[in-house]
């Protein structure tokens, strides 16, 4: 069970493991944090990406060698960076915490 809890939430999408351990809670928040910060990257990221092409190239096609130039640049700048690595770190986290197992038993009220 905790494999599989793993290689949903490692390889799949972030919080799927949660879910299939019943975590709910955590697992709906973390699918949500998620979503939000993978629309955060592709947004900052395209935005960036025809900045920058706007700005140096314009007036030429877009080649390959030109989108190596402007990936490369979008890569390095900290307003990308930064939900980057924070996506990479909540899918770690997701990953690790699937692994751990699901939530704990409840305990028998004592009489």
């Amino acid at each position: 069970m905790r494999i599989k809890a793993f290689l949903l939430s490692a390889f799949v999408f972030p919080g799927l493991g949660q879910l299939y351990n019943e975590d709910r809670k955590k697992g709906v928040a973390i699918v949500l944090l998620a979503n939000l910060l993978v629309a955060l990257v592709l947004l900052v990221g395209v935005m960036l990406l025809s900045q920058e092409y706007i700005a140096v190239f314009y007036p030429r096609p877009l080649t390959g060698e030109m989108m190596r130039i402007l990936l490369m640049d979008v890569l390095s700048r900290p307003l990308f960076l930064a939900p980057f690595c924070l996506l990479i770190g909540l899918w770690a986290f997701a990953a690790v915490d699937a692994a751990r197992g699901g939530p704990k038993p409840q305990s028998p009220e004592a009489p």
